[in-house]
């Protein structure tokens, strides 16, 4: 027995012993269909480089992201667990988003970093930098990659085209003028621009980027970063570059080479890329021990019926960018989740073999821990949605699957859930959404089951013939929601935890009668007034008075697209606004003048259940302002604020808003 311990100590300490390198290429809208091992057609793409990965080690056919759009698939990328548990819970971070990863959150790079690795990030981040909530590029950038466990950071701060239109360097946006960082400004023509569209890019002084060189310089750093490598120390690449998403920028080398047109030829971009990332490594004499993961942040872009995308034109000359599935970027469908998905690690992958196990892009820090010999924390503190999927990775023999279900999120915030062949959509936008995408994603707004092991173009919806698989699936989807993990079961009683804590009772306060304010469009119902409005707004107007002090009050959003509180100084002569929508609050001073702009002052973003009533405390103190809003604190400073109130403005807009239990404490 003894002996048999021994061993098998032995044997896991040599595995661990032998800690691969590791490099991610995480690519861009690169659909399932996309790439020649994928069945692309040969007369339209040719990808040999990332064909030479799946020859040389393992292709996955349910390969899976976690969100049908990117910033949210990458957030789970690094940390193993799904991005709707944190504020963003629709859609993608903007350009100017603060650090989305808690610097105290376990990542891939902090895990190797422990382990003695260095660790480098090379590509698109769009996880954004800093702690404000709108990020100002002319300064440090802190915290971003390197307070989340890299040792190097050469990025795209969002997307191709982006409107920063620079570089980022570490901490610092690459070549700026410390002295003047943001004039002059040289010019940067971005994504809107090239789409007739005017775009306000930042005002940095900092060399732009030529989008049509993106590619090559990303590569250009992280060939040069691998060059400076050794199999003395491990190392982990992180590496996202920019291909294949729009502006379609093939560079000169590939322009014009395809028979699918520009977007062919920026998928050949892509393909050289990753050709070069394998030639380094070749170069080093380190790819034996490299463990290489390519896959994609979802699925690709599919709107044959949009004639203005330059992925039309390549799917009219016959690519099927998101292969038999039904839909693509952005939707709750197949097509939006199921990429290209291959492993390479000679001498411990088998080489030229095809796994149709499940697997999802949330479970590479689970799996990496494995093959370390890195011990994870418990399911609740770190990792959460991670599922060791290593065996299958290696080729190793194993009972049953080795994630028993995986959660999808489409950009609408529309959740869905598999379990072997079945797929159980809810049918629920996020609250943010707006109305002309619920209209347009209307088809994707309802409850519907699909078996996608004969339907997997999921055409018939099967969810009246199956009530208590459907029954199943939405008590197991809101118990991983509730639990706050889904690694291991949450146990069947599970209440989910108070998103937020409640604000204290506010002291020596006096309430404010809203049935004496004036608007035609507001009406008392129960304990409330409720106003509805249509896109022009809907304002219920009473006096106030109070210098510094406390106003409290409850709100129930709603459905409506957002509320307006704007509060007058005496005689109207000036005035400000805290504006609730279901992702942001904003504070704002409302400019003097039509041809002057509004001054903003804040910025946060906010995640709450709008059907439900919210408390909103703002503090006046002096010249600050204080919001307390669903665990959130929100501060801004301006001589406005120092003023008398004088005039109260609740104002509703797209949709009914509810106020009620209006307190003041002078």
């Amino acid at each position: 027995m003894r002996f048999l311990l021994s061993l098998v100590l032995l044997v896991s300490s040599t595995f661990a012993a032998e800690r691969p390198n590791v490099v991610v290429i995480l690519s861009d809208d690169l659909g399932w269909g996309s790439v020649g091992c994928y069945g692309a057609d040969p007369a339209l793409v040719q990808t040999p480089n990332i064909d030479r990965i799946a020859k040389e080690g393992r292709r996955f056919t349910d390969g899976n992201t976690t969100s049908s759009v990117c910033s949210p698939t990458r957030y789970a990328m690094l940390t193993g667990r799904y991005c709707w548990r944190t504020s963003l819970i629709s859609e993608v971070l903007s350009t100017v988003a603060p650090l989305h990863i808690e610097p105290t959150r376990l990542t891939i790079a902090s895990m190797f970093k422990s382990q003695g690795y260095n660790c480098a990030a090379v590509g698109k981040w769009h996880l954004g930098y800093g702690t404000a909530e709108r990020c100002d590029f002319t300064k440090e950038l802190k915290p971003g990659p390197l307070e989340v466990g890299f040792d190097y950071h050469f990025g795209v701060p969002a997307n191709h085209g982006d409107l920063s239109g620079v570089y980022v360097e570490n901490h610092w946006v690459y070549g700026l003028n410390k002295d003047s960082p943001s004039l002059p400004s040289p010019p940067y023509v971005t994504m809107g621009q090239q789409k007739g569209k005017p775009t306000k890019t930042l005002d940095l002084n900092a060399p732009k980027r030529v989008d049509e060189t993106v590619m090559e310089t990303l590569t250009d750093k992280i060939v040069n970063w691998i060059g400076q490598q050794s199999a003395e120390k491990p190392f982990f690449v992180y590496f996202t570059p920019v291909g294949v998403h729009n502006p379609i920028t093939p560079s000169k080398q590939t322009a014009g080479k395809s028979k699918g047109g520009p977007f062919c030829d920026f998928i050949s971009d892509l393909d050289l890329s990753v050709g070069r990332v394998l030639d380094a490594l070749d170069k080093q004499g380190l790819a034996k021990n490299t463990l290489v993961l390519f896959s994609s942040d979802n699925g690709g872009v599919n709107k044959l019926e949009n004639a203005n995308l330059v992925q039309t034109d390549a799917q009219k000359a016959g690519l099927k960018p998101t292969g038999p599935f039904r839909g693509g970027k952005h939707d709750v469908w197949e097509g939006g989740f199921r990429v290209p998905y291959l492993v390479r690690w000679p001498g411990h992958v088998p080489a030229g073999t095809v796994c149709d196990e499940t697997v999802s892009i949330v479970d590479t820090i689970a799996s990496l821990a494995a093959i370390t010999g890195y011990k994870l924390p418990k399911a609740d503190v770190a990792a959460e949605d991670s599922h060791d999927v290593s065996k299958a990775w290696l080729g190793a023999k194993y009972e049953g699957p080795l994630r028993p279900d995986v959660i999808v999120h489409s950009a609408d915030g529309n959740f869905a859930i598999r379990k072997g062949a079945w797929k159980w959509i809810e049918g629920v936008p996020a609250d943010d959404v707006k109305p002309a995408a619920k209209k347009a994603h209307a088809a994707q707004f309802k409850r519907q089951l699909y078996d996608l092991k004969y339907d997997i173009a999921e055409v018939t919806d099967v969810s009246a013939q199956n009530p208590e698989v459907v029954k199943d699936l939405e008590k197991l989807l809101n118990r991983y929601r509730d639990g706050g993990y889904s690694r291991e079961l949450p146990p069947a009683d599970v209440k989910p935890k108070p998103p937020f804590a409640e604000l204290p009772p506010l002291k020596n306060s006096e309430p404010l009668d809203l049935k004496t304010y004036r608007g035609k469009d507001w009406a008392a119902r129960d304990d409330a007034m409720f106003g509805k409005a249509d896109d022009k707004g809907a304002p219920l107007t009473g006096p106030v008075k109070m210098q510094d002090g406390v106003l409290e009050f409850q709100i129930r959003l709603g459905e409506a697209d957002r509320h307006s509180l704007r509060i007058h100084t005496a005689g109207n002569a000036k005035s400000y606004r805290i504006v609730l929508s279901h992702a942001n609050l904003d504070i704002a001073v409302n400019p003097p003048t039509k041809d002057q702009e509004t001054i903003q002052l804040a910025k946060q973003r906010v995640k709450f259940k709008a059907s439900d009533w919210q408390t909103m405390r703002l503090t006046f103190l002096s010249d600050e302002l204080t919001v307390e809003f669903v665990g959130t604190t929100t501060k801004a400073k301006h001589a406005v604020f120092a003023e008398s109130k004088e005039q109260l403005n609740f104002i509703a807009f797209e949709g009914e808003v509810g106020i009620k239990q209006v307190l003041l404490a002078k």
